[in-house]
């Protein structure tokens, strides 16, 4: 648990730390993903992004925000149904996320090969444990917002 325990942590700190990729804003970690997210997932309303995402729509709202303040995402709204708001990444936007993915492609080489020295099995149940792991913190957090 402990091993388990620093992962997280030096993931998060990770996560706060704000770079500069092939732009004149800093752009966090979390901000980063979404524009992969927005980016591979064209033409999904704020809603359906929410869901995909796992945030909630206020969480969407203020990152889509942020993001199009640094010109990198733009926000409009259904031909059909003037509620419907979509987001779609902006030129600066779609060469940042072209930047990005080939970036992770040569940061997540490392981990694809130290797996491929592993037997299926053996990477099937470490995958199996991380999603137990995601869905027991996911539900642990439920029953803790239950008795708040």
């Amino acid at each position: 648990m402990e091993l388990f325990i620093k992962a997280v942590h030096q993931y998060n700190a990770l996560e706060k730390l704000p770079s500069k990729a092939g732009t004149k804003h800093d752009l966090y970690h979390s901000e980063r993903h979404f524009l992969d997210k927005i980016g591979d997932h064209p033409g999904m309303n704020m809603t359906e992004f929410a869901g995909a995402a796992g945030i909630t729509k206020g969480a969407v709202s203020q990152v889509v925000k942020k993001l199009e303040n640094k010109g990198l995402v733009k926000r409009y709204k259904s031909s059909v149904n003037n509620k419907e708001v979509f987001i779609e990444l902006t030129r600066d936007g779609r060469d940042l996320y072209r930047e990005h993915k080939k970036k992770n492609e040569e940061t997540v080489g490392p981990l694809i090969k130290e797996l491929g020295k592993y037997q299926d099995d053996k990477v099937d149940f470490l995958i199996a444990m991380f999603t137990w792991i995601g869905n027991y913190l996911e539900e642990s957090k439920n029953q803790m917002k239950a008795h708040q």
